[in-house]
């Protein structure tokens, strides 16, 4: 999407929150790997020269259903570059793993004034990994629905003879000033 500055609006302050991850799926064995959950940026931005910014929502990862990886979430993101600034804040997806004992790490923020990594996605039925605005799924051996994430960018949780839990997708938040 497009944010179009208001006439009055001198400063911004952007929240950036990457999307994150679906978790893996195992059908008894022991990589029942969470998704990651996605990477934050807070940053003060003087808008003063900007008409307008792009913005990028990156979604969430679907957890797996079958053996495997749940799929990575999406870049959140704020570039004003081609329109009279010169800032670019990325939330980086959080990502997902299969395999014995290997950790999804978590995404990062980028080029903001705060920038915090999403918590890591879990090993050997471990859940997902939190997120600035959100939560990693657990990672149970029963109900489906337990293992999703929640709030915005957390990863989902691993799942053992059940599909993967799916990441949350991030969300961009402005703060306008005059």
């Amino acid at each position: 999407g497009t944010w179009t500055k208001p006439t009055d609006v001198t400063k911004v302050i952007i929240e950036v929150q990457g999307g994150g991850a679906g978790g893996a799926r195992a059908t008894g064995g022991t990589y029942t790997i969470g998704g990651s959950g996605g990477g934050y940026a807070k940053k003060f931005i003087d808008v003063s020269s900007v008409t307008q910014a792009v913005i990028t929502v990156g979604a969430g990862g679907p957890g797996a259903t079958g053996t495997g990886s749940g799929t990575n979430g999406g870049e959140s993101s704020w570039v004003d570059t081609a329109s009279g600034g010169s800032s670019t804040v990325t939330g980086v997806k959080g990502v997902s793993s299969y395999g014995n004992n290997i950790e999804s790490p978590g995404g990062l923020g980028t080029l903001g004034d705060i920038n915090i990594q999403g918590g890591n996605g879990g090993v050997a039925h471990n859940g997902g990994g939190d997120s600035h605005f959100g939560h990693g799924g657990v990672a149970p051996y029963g109900a489906a629905s337990d293992n999703y994430a929640t709030g915005y960018g957390g990863g989902g949780g691993g799942g053992d003879n059940i599909d993967g839990g799916a990441g949350t997708g991030g969300i961009i938040i402005v703060w306008e000033y005059k």
